[in-house]
């Protein structure tokens, strides 16, 4: 048993970023690494520095399309004596004197030739080319070593390895990197007015009598897979208010996971678990409570010998505020994250309405794109409200702002979950 008090109720409120650090000087990010091969380490994070193996390209490679020629032959006529294309190693001409060989773009060039001469810049007749101008030595080709020189830093270790990632280091060659294996989540939605919807007509009938249709635990589920792929949920249960049975799920079922993320039940009530559980399992509470609005009882404890254990609001906005704020941040740090692949906050839109908010939180925004331009239209103060959910569907993403005045006209960080309306004449192409 913890011989600290754990407080019951939100004595004081922790900023989110004071939150991180707490976390972050408690809980050791992960060790364990693995070799993959590089097409399947996508969303993973890099253990080492990924380092050029080789001069890339090893032989010169052609840039365009065209005629692999001594310069000396121009200008003049040329006989054609075969062709080199892309992916054959073995180029079985070499350029004399008087001749030409025709290349793709990425060929290898043949021996004998130091320049090459796109295919728009002469004329074909027949089994010859007519150069008219002289080319120089050196053009239209990419020589050894110009794309990547052995040893050469690409990527550095603690980056979140993207398919772009993935394209650039396999056109030089690199196979293999070692990665951290991925952070373990489990997430439990608690609540016994909670049900797992499943048949439509049923799940209707029992929202209409008051039960609760679970999505909270299933957004922050969706969170965690779309951006931080560097995590892996390796279960997501939904629990009555019952400190016991959590608890058992807490100490034996997920005891061996990096991180347990409880939706609901974060108040002070009697039936709200967090606090009676860190009583319980002598947890070693972290902070209770965010300086926020939307996730203010967001909290966090340390098991004896168990996993993180991060409580969110129920509120599925003020649960995502959480993961934004928090999660994600903790997640970065103890998945040894430098630079990740796709923030949450990726836009930045020009407010078209005022803000005033007295802590940090998320606003819900329609979103349109005009003149090139992305603005972030609140809804109204009415429509914000946690208890009015089904406000979400007439947004179009969450700004998150902090606890000042916005007026319109500024611009603010923006998540992006429904594409923008276009107005205006700034519509996409095409």
């Amino acid at each position: 048993m913890s011989s600290k008090r754990v407080p019951r109720y939100l004595e004081k409120l922790t900023p989110a970023p004071e939150a991180v650090r707490i976390v972050a000087s408690r809980v050791k990010p992960v060790s364990e690494t693995c070799e993959l091969p590089v097409w399947e380490a996508v969303g993973r994070v890099l253990a080492e520095d990924v380092r050029a193996p080789h001069d890339f390209p090893p032989r010169p490679r052609a840039a365009y399309d065209g005629y692999a020629i001594r310069s000396s032959d121009t200008p003049g006529r040329l006989r054609v004596i075969g062709e080199a294309t892309i992916g054959n190693i073995d180029v079985k001409y070499r350029v004399e004197p008087g001749t030409a060989v025709y290349v793709s773009t990425g060929a290898y060039l043949p021996e004998g030739a130091d320049t090459v001469i796109p295919e728009e810049a002469v004329k074909r007749e027949g089994d010859y080319i007519v150069v008219d101008k002289q080319f120089p030595p050196g053009k239209n080709y990419d020589p050894v070593g110009a794309y990547a020189r052995r040893g050469q830093l690409l990527l550095p270790r603690g980056y979140v390895l993207t398919m772009l990632d993935v394209a650039g280091l396999l056109d030089v060659a690199v196979t293999r990197v070692k990665v951290y294996r991925p952070v373990t989540v489990g997430i439990i939605a608690t609540g016994t007015e909670l049900f797992e919807p499943s048949d439509p007509a049923e799940a209707e009938e029992r929202i209409l009598r008051g039960e609760v249709a679970e999505t909270t635990a299933k957004l922050v589920e969706w969170a965690i897979e779309k951006y931080t792929p560097w995590a892996l949920v390796a279960e997501r249960v939904l629990l009555p208010d019952n400190v016991d049975t959590i608890a058992w799920y807490l100490t034996r079922q997920m005891r061996g996971l990096d991180l347990v993320i409880l939706t609901g039940g974060t108040g002070p009530s009697d039936v709200d678990p967090f606090y009676q559980l860190a009583e319980k399992l002598g947890g070693e509470v972290l902070f209770r409570g965010l300086f926020v609005k939307g996730g203010r009882p967001t909290s966090a404890m340390l098991l004896p010998e168990g996993p993180l254990v991060i409580a969110l609001s129920g509120h599925p906005v003020s649960a995502l505020h959480g993961f934004i704020r928090l999660v994600y941040h903790v997640l970065k740090h103890m998945g040894s994250v430098r630079r990740a692949a796709e923030p949450p906050l990726q836009a930045v839109a020009e407010l078209a309405g005022d803000i005033r908010a007295k802590r940090p939180q998320p606003v819900k925004v329609r979103l349109y794109r005009e003149n090139g331009m992305l603005y972030a239209e609140p809804l109204s103060l009415e429509r914000q409200q946690s208890s009015v959910i089904v406000s979400n569907v007439e947004a179009d993403g969450i700004a998150v702002v902090e606890n000042r005045q916005y007026s319109r006209g500024e611009r603010v960080p923006v998540m992006v979950y429904r594409e923008p309306e276009e107005r205006g004449s700034g519509g996409s192409p095409g």
